[in-house]
């Protein structure tokens, strides 16, 4: 699990994103010549907000996914509302993790002065910034997205200022957790 942690030892924040299974579905279009228009692999996330000592987990609760099935299903519709009620990365076409992980080793290294980062499939924001001499982080987490498939504008989130060693840090566990 990749772990980012708040500068704060009193009275730490931290946000962690772990990576669990893959899945490969078929995006098809509406009609005879777009069939199938691409393949897809989406990976479930499990997301830890944690303030002090208070702590909110945010994953696919098991039974509501069935991973192993979604290979068999041939309605493209089912494939959307199964990765629509998910808290998921895209891992192909485009490898969110990869480029998660490469804008923030940018802020890190100056290259870059903020993060903004939301997955196609959009269950949480990532919100980071240099802010003098530490990196202000804002996590928000759109559990009303994956209850219900439609896209809210609400969210439970955490806040917090870091360091770029533990930026750093961050970005080397996320890159080693995802293989990217």
């Amino acid at each position: 699990m990749a772990t980012l942690k708040s500068e704060d030892q009193e009275f730490g924040s931290s946000l962690t994103i772990e990576p669990g299974e893959k899945f490969t579905i078929s995006a098809q279009g509406n009609t005879q010549a777009d069939h199938p228009l691409e393949t897809q692999t989406w990976q479930h996330v499990k997301l830890t907000l944690v303030n002090g000592p208070n702590s909110l987990v945010y994953q696919t609760q098991p039974g509501d996914e069935k991973v192993a099935e979604l290979t068999l299903m041939q309605n493209a519709l089912a494939d959307i509302q199964t990765v629509a009620h998910a808290y998921l990365l895209c891992r192909h076409p485009q490898d969110e993790a990869h480029v998660l992980a490469e804008r923030l080793q940018q802020l890190a290294e100056a290259q870059r002065s903020q993060v903004l980062f939301e997955p196609a499939e959009p269950s949480f924001e990532l919100s980071v910034k240099s802010a003098g001499a530490g990196v202000k982080v804002e996590f928000f987490v759109d559990a009303g997205n994956v209850e219900t498939g439609i896209y809210r504008w609400d969210a439970l989130g955490i806040r917090f200022f870091t360091n770029n060693q533990l930026l750093t840090d961050f970005v080397a566990e996320l890159k080693s957790e995802f293989a990217c």
